[in-house]
């Protein structure tokens, strides 16, 4: 599933890279910027959803922000909270997405997105049972 979410939210930010519009845009500055000041990880998590989810409709392509939308929302299911360091990191990547998004830069968009999935193999559950097995535990 990780591999899912990979491949859809690096296609997803190359096209939301080219098509956002600026109402699309200062709605994913807006909830940035509350991901900022959010003081827990269930609050952070749910803003965390809107977030992916704005960028993903501001592709304009309807059918592949649904087919995006289902993938996140069974990955969600394995979500244990993490620190709110650890989500203040993942929120500086959203601000360097936005920062792509503006300038228009598709590769540099599909690379911030590439880089805040691929951390999941090490961070979720799912990894944290990897590297214990790994480690002999």
């Amino acid at each position: 599933m990780i591999d899912q979410r990979l491949v859809l939210e690096c296609g997803l930010a190359h096209l939301a890279a080219r098509n956002a519009d600026e109402a699309a845009m200062t709605h994913l500055q807006q909830l940035a910027d509350e991901m900022d000041r959010t003081p827990t990880w269930a609050e952070f998590h749910g803003c965390d959803e809107r977030f992916h989810l704005a960028v993903a409709a501001a592709t304009g392509v309807p059918a592949a922000a649904e087919a995006y939308r289902g993938v996140l929302h069974q990955l969600y299911r394995y979500y244990l909270p993490y620190p709110m360091d650890a989500l203040r990191q993942s929120n500086r990547e959203h601000h360097a997405l936005i920062d792509a998004l503006r300038d228009g830069d598709t590769a540099a968009a599909a690379d911030v997105a590439r880089a805040h999935v691929e951390v999941l193999h090490q961070t979720m559950f799912v990894g944290l049972l990897e590297a214990a097995d790994s480690q002999g535990g």
